[in-house]
């Protein structure tokens, strides 16, 4: 089981999700005539089946070498990975409420509302993030 926690494999991994976003990416955002041909929709859907059961793998093996350091230690990273799960999803739907309130009856928001949203969010992540580092280094060590 070793052999699957090697560097390369993560890398490779890696590699083959972040082609596989940037064909997503590129097939949402372009009308290009080549983004939408037969070649790259197949490109996209043989990556999905290789990322998906590669990911399904990882995160196995990651919950199995968790386990094996301790059962107290797996538990503890799984209610880490809730809370952090609750936590971003609650700022998405809060995301999703503050843009139905400025978006109201109009079709798009204006760039004043889209920079006081953004600002919102950019200064509640900034604060999140100064409290994990300030909660992590208490003590002023580094």
């Amino acid at each position: 089981m070793g052999e699957f926690n090697k560097k390369w494999f993560h890398i490779v991994w890696m590699g083959l999700l972040f082609a596989s976003l940037v064909i997503d990416y590129i097939q949402r955002m372009s009308d290009a005539q080549w983004a939408h041909s037969e070649a790259i929709e197949m490109l996209d859907t043989i990556l999905l089946w290789i990322v998906f059961p590669l990911t399904v793998l990882l995160f196995i093996l990651h919950n199995i070498q968790m386990w094996r350091q301790g059962a107290r230690y797996f538990w503890r990273q799984w209610q880490k990975g809730a809370t952090a799960i609750l936590v971003s999803g609650g700022l998405a739907f809060l995301l999703v409420l503050i843009v139905k309130k400025c978006k109201g009856e109009a079709v798009e928001i204006n760039n004043e509302a889209r920079m006081i949203i953004l600002a919102i969010f950019a200064v509640i992540g900034l604060v999140i993030a100064f409290a994990r580092y300030k909660f992590k280094h208490w003590q002023g060590e580094e």
